[in-house]
C-alpha cells in the first residue's frame, strides 16, 4: 500500500518512513505523538473526537483525557505550535477533540520494483547485541523470536494484512478450476497402512500438478477434510467445500488392501454430479498412480505423458512426508532410520532427514547433513534448492543472517527453472526465509518487500498455513516498528491458523512473539495469559530451543507480575532445557539475578554478578542492568565497573537504554549525581523518540528514583505523571509514584497508590525497591 508523504509548511511527515523532518532534519517525536499527528492530516476535512482518535491510535478504551493532552502536547511542541494563541497546526475543538487547520500537500513516491530479488551481499555481519533496524529493541523481545519463528519455516511452514510500506501487489484469489483432494479413506487399514490417508492424498495431488490440473494444498485440505465427513460426502456436502476451496473438482479418495493388492477407488464430485474411477495396483502408490490417470485421460488426455510408476523408494519418501504433514515426527524419524543405508545416502531422503533434525531442535546435527548434501555433484535443481533454504534456516537460528540471506538468494535463483508442481510454495517458503534474513540485518524494507512476494506466492498456492506463517514474521515486522495493533493482529490470525491445523510448534513460537509485545506494551497479565497457552505446548515439542525460550519469557512476566513461586519454576526448567550445547548459559543467568533482587536477598545476587563468566558469553543490556544493581546492592562497584566495560564491545548506536541505566546507577554510586541525571535524561529521550512502551516505564521510573534520591521530590511529580496510564498495571509505577507521595506526605494520593502496590505485588515485598 503506497502512502503519502504530507507537506506543510516547514515540515513533511512520511507516515512508511515515520518520520517528522523540518528542512529536511528529523524532529525527535514519540509514537503516540506521531500516529495522533498523522491521523489528524488524513483526516483533515473534519474535526476528531478524542474517542476517535484513542480508538485510532491506542486500539483501545482506557487511556485518560490526561494522556491524551500530554500526546498532544509533545505533537505541538514538535510543530511549535503550543498555547491558545498559537494554534496554527492543530485547534483544540472544545469538549470535542482536536481538528488540523493547516493546508497540506501530498507527495506520492513513484512505485517501488519488486520482481528481482536481491542477488548480492552487501552488509556486513550485524553486531550482536541489538538489532539494527531499532538500536534500542530487546534481543529477547525482537531478535530472538523472530529467529524461533523463521527457522520452523524450514520445514515448508511460516502472510498477513498488507503493511503500510510499499510492497508486492496482492495476488489474486487462488486459482480457479482447482481439485480439492481429500484425505484417503483406508478400509479395514492396518496400522502399518495409516500413512496412506496422508500420504497417498500428497502423492495423488502431485501427479494432478504434473498433469496439468492445480490442486488446493494438503494441508488446506485437511482442514476442510474435517468439514467434509468424507465418508458420508454427498453432491450437496461436496459443492459446498468446492465453493469454499473456489475448486471445479472434489475428490474423495477411498483405498482398501485385499489378496490382489490394492484397490483407489475416486469419487469425483463436479457441477452437481457424482462419477466413480476405480483402479488396482501392487501397492498403495501404484493404485492411486492408475486411477490418477484414468481421470485424467477423461478431463486432461493432451497432458498424459508416460510415466513408470512409483518405485519403492517413492513410497517410501511419500510415506516420511505423510508424517512430517501430520506433525508425527517420530514416526518419520523411524521411517527414516529404517531405510537401507543405500537408499538413505540419496539427496531427497538426506534433505528431509535434515528438515527432520531441525525440527526437533537438532541443529547442529542438521547443518551436517545440509553441508554434505550440497557438497555433492549432480544434485537436481529442486534438491540442491530444498537443501540451499534448510542451511539457510540453520543460519538464521544461529544468529548468521548474512549467510543465511546468501543461502535464499542462491535457492531462489534456482526455483525459476522448476516447474511449479511438486511444491508450489518452494518460492514463497524462500522469500520469507530471505525476508527474514533481511529483518535480522536490520534492512526492514526489503525484508517488507520480500515478505510481500512471498505473501503473493502463498496466496497463488492457496495455503493458509504457509500464509500464518509469513503473516506472524510481519508481525514480529511490525513490533519491531511499534505497530502494537498491526502486530497483535498478525499473531492472531497466524495462531488461530496453527490451533485450527494442531501445527504446535509454530503456534507455540507464534504465542511466545505475541506474548513478548504485550510485555513491550506493558500488559503483563495477558502476556502471561498467552505464553501459559505457549507453555502448555512445550511437552509436545522436540524443539528444546524453542521450549527454552518460552520458558525464559515465562520466567520475566511472572517476574514482573510478581509470581516468584512460578518464576522458580520456569528458572528450573529453562537450566534444564538450555544445557551447553544450546547456550552460554547467560538468560538464565540474568533470571536468577533477578528473581533474587526480587526477593530482596541482595548477597545472593551479588554473588551471581560476581560468578566468572565463559570466554565468549554473550552480555546483553539487559543482562549488564541486573548485574550492575546486584552489585550495588552490596556497594561493590568494581563488580558493576567489570560488567560496564562489555558496552565497549558493542557500537554505541546499537546499545540499548539498559546500558545507558546501568552507568547511571554507577555514577549515582559515585555521588556524580549530575552526571547520573544526565544519563537518565538521555535514556528517557531515547526511550521516547524510539522505545517501547516497556522501555517508556523503565526508563521514566528511573529518573523519578533518581530526583527523589537527589532529594528533587517535586520534580519526580510530573515524570510519573506522564507515567499515570501504566500506574494501575505496573508495579514499578504503582511503587515509585507510592514512595514520592510518602515524602511529600501527601495522604490522599498514598492511599490510593498504596492500594494499587498492593493489587500488583503479588508475592514481592512492597519494602523492597523493585529492580529496574
Amino acid at each position: 500500500m503506497r502512502l503519502p508523504i504530507y507537506r506543510f509548511g516547514e515540515f513533511e511527515l512520511d507516515p512508511a518512513a515515520r518520520e517528522l523532518r523540518r528542512r529536511g532534519e528529523r524532529v525527535p517525536l514519540p509514537p503516540k505523538s506521531f500516529d495522533s499527528l498523522a491521523y489528524l492530516i488524513a483526516h483533515r476535512e473534519r474535526a476528531v473526537g478524542r474517542d476517535e482518535l484513542i480508538a485510532a491510535v491506542w486500539g483501545r478504551v482506557d487511556i485518560t483525557d490526561t494522556v491524551v493532552a500530554q500526546t498532544m502536547l509533545r505533537a505541538r511542541k514538535a510543530l511549535g505550535d503550543q498555547g491558545e494563541s498559537s494554534q496554527c497546526y492543530v485547534r483544540t475543538v472544545p469538549r470535542f477533540g482536536y481538528h488540523w487547520v493547516t493546508s497540506v500537500e501530498e507527495i506520492w513516491r513513484a512505485p517501488v520494483a519488486t520482481a528481482t530479488p536481491p542477488t548480492s551481499v552487501e552488509p556486513a555481519t550485524p553486531a550482536r547485541e541489538e538489532n539494527a533496524a531499532r538500536p534500542h529493541a530487546r534481543p529477547w523481545r525482537v531478535l530472538v523470536l523472530v529467529a524461533s519463528i523463521a527457522g520452523i519455516a524450514l520445514a515448508g511452514l511460516m502472510t498477513g494484512r498488507a503493511l503500510r510500506t510499499p510492497q508486492a501487489p496482492r495476488a489474486e484469489k487462488a486459482v480457479a478450476n482447482a481439485v480439492l483432494v481429500l484425505p484417503v479413506t483406508v478400509a479395514h487399514g492396518e496400522a502399518e497402512d495409516a500413512w496412506v490417508r496422508l500420504g497417498a492424498m500428497d502423492y495423488m495431488a502431485s501427479r494432478l500438478r504434473h498433469g496439468g490440473l492445480p490442486v488446493v494444498p494438503s494441508e488446506q485440505a485437511l482442514h476442510l477434510s474435517a468439514m467434509a465427513r468424507a465418508q458420508s460426502l454427498d453432491v450437496e456436502r461436496a459443492a459446498q467445500l468446492g465453493e469454499i476451496a473456489d475448486a471445479r473438482w472434489v475428490v474423495a479418495p477411498q483405498a482398501e488392501r485385499d489378496a490382489r493388492g490394492w484397490r483407489v477407488r475416486l469419487t469425483v464430485f463436479e457441477a452437481g454430479r457424482e462419477k466413480a474411477i476405480e483402479a488396482r495396483g501392487t501397492s498403495a502408490l501404484a493404485a492411486t498412480a492408475a486411477a490418477v490417470n484414468a481421470w485424467l485421460r477423461r478431463v486432461h488426455p493432451e497432458n498424459m505423458r508416460s510415466d513408470p510408476g512409483p518405485s519403492d523408494f517413492d513410497q517410501r519418501l511419500q510415506q516420511i512426508d505423510a508424517e512430517l504433514l501430520a506433525g508425527q515426527l517420530d514416526a518419520a524419524r523411524q521411517l527414516i532410520e529404517s531405510v537401507p543405508p543405500d537408499a538413505r545416502a540419496q539427496p531427497a531422503l538426506r534433505v528431509r532427514e535434515g528438515q527432520l533434525a531441525f525440527r526437533t531442535g537438532r541443529v547442529d546435527e542438521a547443518a551436517a547433513i545440509f553441508q554434505e548434501t550440497l557438497a555433492r555433484t549432480g544434485l537436481t535443481p529442486e534438491v540442491r534448492a530444498r537443501t540451499l533454504m534448510g542451511q539457510g534456516a540453520v543460519e538464521i537460528r544461529r544468529g548468521e543472517a548474512v549467510r543465511a540471506e546468501r543461502h535464499y538468494t542462491e535457492a531462489l535463483k534456482l526455483l525459476p527453472g522448476l516447474a511449479r508442481v511438486d511444491d508450489p510454495t518452494m518460492a514463497g517458503n524462500a522469500y520469507n526465509g530471505l525476508g527474514v534474513a533481511l529483518v535480522l540485518q536490520g534492512r526492514m524494507n526489503e525484508a517488507v518487500l520480500n515478505m510481500g512476494m512471498a505473501r503473493v506466492e502463498m496466496q497463488r498456492s492457496g495455503n493458509l498455513i504457509e500464509a500464518a506463517s509469513v503473516g506472524a514474521n510481519l508481525g514480529m515486522i511490525e513490533q519491531q516498528r511499534r505497530h502494537y495493533p498491526q502486530a497483535m493482529q498478525e499473531f492472531d490470525r497466524a495462531i488461530d491458523v496453527f490451533e485450527r491445523f494442531d501445527v504446535r510448534d509454530h503456534m507455540a513460537a507464534a504465542l511466545m512473539a505475541k506474548a513478548g509485545t504485550q510485555l513491550d506494551m506493558v500488559q503483563a497479565d495477558a502476556a502471561a495469559a498467552s505464553i501459559a497457552r505457549a507453555r502448555s505446548l512445550m511437552g509436545s515439542l522436540e524443539d528444546r530451543v524453542l521450549s527454552a525460550r518460552i520458558a525464559a519469557l515465562s520466567a520475566r512476566i511472572n517476574l514482573m507480575r510478581g509470581r516468584l513461586r512460578d518464576a522458580s519454576r520456569d528458572i528450573a526448567r529453562l537450566r534444564a532445557l538450555d544445557t551447553s550445547q544450546q547456550s552460554d548459559g547467560m538468560t538464565a543467568r540474568e533470571l536468577e539475578m533477578r528473581a533474587l533482587l526480587v526477593r530482596g536477598d541482595a548477597v545472593g545476587a551479588a554473588r551471581l554478578a560476581r560468578a566468572s563468566l565463559p570466554r565468549d558469553a554473550f552480555i546483553s543490556g539487559g543482562l549488564s542492568l541486573t548485574a550492575v544493581q546486584a552489585a550495588l546492592a552490596m556497594q561493590d562497584e568494581a563488580t558493576s565497573s567489570r560488567w560496564l566495560a562489555y558496552r565497549d564491545r558493542i557500537p554505541a548506536a546499537q546499545r540499548s537504554v539498559d546500558w545507558d541505566i546501568a552507568e547511571a546507577l554507577l555514577a549515582q554510586s559515585r555521588a556524580r549525581t549530575r552526571d547520573a541525571l544526565s544519563k537518565a535524561d538521555g535514556a528517557v529521550a531515547r526511550a521516547e523518540s524510539t522505545g517501547s512502551p516497556d522501555e517508556r516505564v523503565q526508563t521514566g521510573v528511573f529518573k523519578a528514583r533518581l530526583l527523589r534520591m537527589q532529594g528533587n521530590v517535586e520534580a519526580a511529580v510530573p515524570v510519573l505523571g506522564d507515567l499515570d496510564a501504566f500506574a494501575a498495571r505496573d508495579y514499578r509505577v504503582a511503587w515509585e509514584t507510592l514512595a514520592v507521595y510518602r515524602v511529600l506526605r501527601d495522604e490522599a494520593m498514598s492511599r490510593a497508590a498504596s492500594a494499587r502496590v498492593q493489587a500488583l505485588r503479588g508475592e514481592r515485598d512492597p519494602a523492597i525497591v523493585p529492580a529496574l
